[in-house]
């Protein structure tokens, strides 16, 4: 059997995953995309018979692995400032520097509405890389918009808000959070971090402190 077409179909295929992953924003999914892109690479190098390409493509998906086990294993400082003690000013640059980014996941969002909510920036390592608003209403609180900056939603930070702050929101009186998922990554990241579907409204959520 000839295994040409074979050989070249692995590597067209790793071509198109390694374009894929520099169309990522998200550094963690870029070099997961990559190192697989990488690997096929390497087992095309070596069914041709091309060791430089065999051996370059797996030095590179070895070094993308490297990175996402430091990621992985690596702790985050996390800090969660209230937009009042960061100031006004500092809150209206945050949102339209990023307002392109943040309408995805609530189109009709406003500085007015964050500004009108309880509202608070999210800082790793001390650089600001997000943003967490909601409205009380009684013991509940829903979700104005829970938003990281593409180069770390790696749900660290979701993990760091609904468990690390559990008992912060508990001892202000917030018994659920109530979320409506407006992009189709949210879904994902709100059952992660121990959120539920919510009963009779297929794109709403509830985690119950």
């Amino acid at each position: 059997m000839n295994f040409d077409w074979i050989k070249e179909g692995i590597g067209y295929a790793a071509s198109l995953i390694i374009l894929v992953s520099l169309l990522m924003t998200n550094v963690f999914r870029l070099r997961v995309i990559n190192g697989i892109g990488s690997v096929l690479f390497g087992a095309y190098g070596w069914l041709i018979g091309s060791w430089p390409v065999c051996v370059i493509n797996l030095v590179i998906a070895g070094i993308d692995g490297w990175y996402l086990l430091q990621t992985l294993t690596s702790g985050a400082f996390f800090d969660l400032a209230p937009a009042a003690s960061v100031g006004p000013e500092y809150l209206r640059r945050f949102f339209l520097f990023h307002e392109r980014e943040l309408k995805k996941y609530a189109p009709e969002l406003t500085l007015e509405e964050l500004q009108d909510s309880c509202t608070c920036l999210i800082f790793r390592n001390l650089l600001p890389v997000g943003l967490f608003s909601y409205r009380r209403n009684g013991p509940d609180a829903q979700i104005v918009i829970d938003f990281m900056i593409p180069e770390y939603r790696d749900f660290k930070a979701g993990r760091y808000l609904y468990r690390t702050k559990r008992m912060f929101f508990k001892e202000q009186g917030i018994k659920r959070f109530v979320a409506t998922a407006r992009h189709p990554s949210q879904p994902k990241y709100y059952l992660k971090n121990g959120f539920v579907r919510a009963a009779g409204a297929p794109d709403g959520f509830v985690n119950e402190l």
